[in-house]
């Protein structure tokens, strides 16, 4: 063996051909782990190819030589494949340059998925392998220290410039890219994983709108200025929100048959309730994202697709909804049943304008479902900070739960499926899979019903909110598609529900229970302000005008007044124009901030 790696091809000719293959069976290996190769054109192709020679040649010189460089190009690329496939199968979506931000929230829960380990996986992992043979015996070396950081750093600068012409214009249309952000995993397929990834690269900051200015941001703000709130503090209810994790009713697909109502209570209630669909940019993933659209109002239209703003913009103090009942004397609390750097949470909580923070530590003794805090023990700390606060004290309590995350499959002592799909479906992993959701979510009717039933009895005027942060992994609604005979790539309305999740609005008082069937989450807060007699912002006062022209906008799509629905990027509107203006107003004009606008 140890002769083996010592042995050198002696054939130039040989050598050179090995050179110059290696690298093209990378790129097809790369590209079967999600799809096939031949999905790529052939400008596209050599597009990539160069890039991967790029990666070889760079690998040469950091290794002083041909063998160990190849091998390390190689493995590197297998493993970075290999990533793409794990993250594809947790959240529907590949691995996009910011999600080196997110890389300590992605271990943390890990441990919850399952991989499908397919016999094609296998295969190419296997392929791989078989290249680092060729790879590793192949002749050159870089003895001189100087030509050796001289081309190291020559490498170096090609790669980036590499990155650089793949976002380029000239580029993109020479090749014929695919700039469409609508749907990540398409986007990968037709540009290639290297390409795809390099040219997202760009999109690392918020593009700012056309003819943006801070002027012309005061010019759109004008009309409207931050109400007051002639509530006395007294009479003003307690503010609950629950940001539920992946809290979904996926009947909105189609009646589908299960063994029972997977939740009974919340479809019961009727009164001092206000119910219906709240549409949301992500799916299987990117809670956050939730989140700082219903916190600040922003909408992840104008971010980058894939990006996170907790991670990647907010950086400095941004008003919110906590920062604006703070200024109200609400004591602002954020509670997470889980790690406070997930997301990066307890960096930005501050930053949103929240007084405390409530992470995994403080949860003493709860109970657990699949080895996550409950949504029983969750909401149990949300009465616990009730009681314990002062009598003239206003609470605004914001939780995002942990116990629907993701990792269904796996099966745990702890949890056993109570709801069953009828229908005569393969029992396959798919479908258990999907029936232990369903039951998780039946826990998070039973454990909200406990929560309402508390609040009915209490004298202080409060109010509670709860939606879901996104519907589950692609896994999981494909059963119910496949039993629907439904399919997502071939329906523009299907793939729309696949961003649809419910929200429920409850009192303890009486309430305007004027139903909004249709509302983004953008939109969500100036709802729940308006309900519980607090004067809007001016921001907010802008956001409802325009909910009355478009009901919904997200990062997907944009329903109209007459409630057609269409992608986002094919709507043109001066209210979108004035919005986006707005948003880059408030996230990343930090010298220009509106301030008064959007307090």
């Amino acid at each position: 063996m140890k002769k083996f790696f010592r042995y050198k091809i002696k054939s130039k000719a040989l050598a050179t051909v090995l050179m110059l293959a290696i690298p093209v069976a990378a790129l097809m290996l790369m590209e079967s782990y999600t799809h096939v190769p031949w999905d790529l054109t052939p400008p596209i192709f050599i597009l990539n190819l160069v890039g991967y020679y790029l990666i070889y040649l760079l690998g040469t010189f950091l290794f002083g030589g041909v063998a160990g460089g190849y091998t390390f190009a190689t493995l590197l690329f297998m493993c970075c494949g290999l990533a793409n496939y794990c993250v594809v199968c947790f959240r529907s979506s590949p691995i996009v340059p910011w999600d080196i931000y997110s890389i300590r929230t992605a271990v943390s829960v890990a441990d919850n998925y399952n991989i499908d380990i397919t016999g094609k996986l296998i295969g190419v992992v296997l392929g791989f392998l078989a290249l680092t043979v060729p790879g590793g015996v192949l002749p050159g070396k870089v003895k001189k220290l100087r030509i050796r950081l001289a081309g190291l750093a020559l490498s170096i600068c090609c790669v980036f410039g590499y990155v650089k012409a793949v976002g380029s214009d000239a580029v993109i249309e020479t090749v014929g890219l695919d700039t469409t952000l609508f749907t990540p995993n398409v986007l990968y397929r037709n540009n290639g994983l290297l390409a795809g990834f390099a040219g997202n690269i760009r999109f690392m900051k918020v593009e700012k709108p056309e003819g943006y200015s801070t002027k012309a941001a005061e010019e759109v703000a004008q009309s409207y200025q931050t109400q007051e709130t002639t509530t006395a503090k007294k009479d003003l209810p307690n503010i609950i929100v629950i940001m539920n994790e992946a809290f979904s009713d996926l009947s909105v697909f189609g009646d589908f048959h299960a063994s029972e109502d997977y939740m009974p209570f919340i479809h019961s209630l009727d009164k001092n309730v206000l119910k219906g669909h709240a549409y949301v940019s992500v799916k299987g993933g990117n809670t956050a994202n939730s989140e700082f659209e219903f916190l600040t109002g922003d909408s992840m239209a104008f971010m980058p697709t894939g990006s996170v703003p907790y991670q990647q913009y907010v950086k400095s103090k941004i008003p919110s909804l906590a920062s604006r009942l703070g200024e109200l004397g609400y004591t602002t609390t954020a509670i997470h049943p889980y790690y406070g750097s997930g997301w990066n949470r307890n960096t930005v909580y501050p930053l949103l304008g929240f007084d405390n923070m409530i992470f995994k530590d403080a949860f003493t003794t709860p109970k657990k479902i699949r080895n996550y805090i409950s949504d029983e023990s969750a909401f149990q700390k949300i009465i616990d900070l009730y009681e314990e606060k002062g009598t003239d004290e206003k609470l605004f309590a914001f939780e995002v739960t942990m116990q629907n995350h993701g990792g269904y499959s796996k099966d745990t002592d702890d949890f056993r499926e109570s709801v069953y799909l009828t229908d005569e479906l393969n029992q396959g992993t798919q479908v258990r899979a999907a029936e232990k959701y369903l039951t998780l979510i039946q826990k998070s009717d039973e454990a909200f019903k406990e929560l309402v039933e508390y609040f009915e009895k209490q004298k202080e005027p409060t109010i509670i909110l709860m939606f879901g942060d996104h519907q589950p992994s692609d896994y999981i609604t494909n059963v119910i598609l496949r039993e629907l005979d439904l399919d997502r790539d071939e329906s523009q309305d299907v793939y729309f529900d696949n961003y649809i999740v419910p929200y429920i609005m409850w009192s303890n008082y009486d309430m305007d229970t004027t139903q909004v069937e249709n509302i983004s989450l953008n939109y969500l807060s100036g709802l729940l302000m308006e309900k519980a007699g607090i004067g809007l912002t001016g921001y907010q006062q802008f956001l409802k005008d325009m909910q009355a022209e478009l009901p919904v906008i997200t990062a997907n799509m944009v329903m109209e007044a007459d409630g057609d629905r269409e992608p986002e990027k094919d709507v043109q509107s001066e209210w979108i124009e004035n919005y986006n203006k707005l948003v880059y107003n408030h996230l990343c004009d930090k010298t220009g901030r509106l301030s008064g606008f959007f307090e």
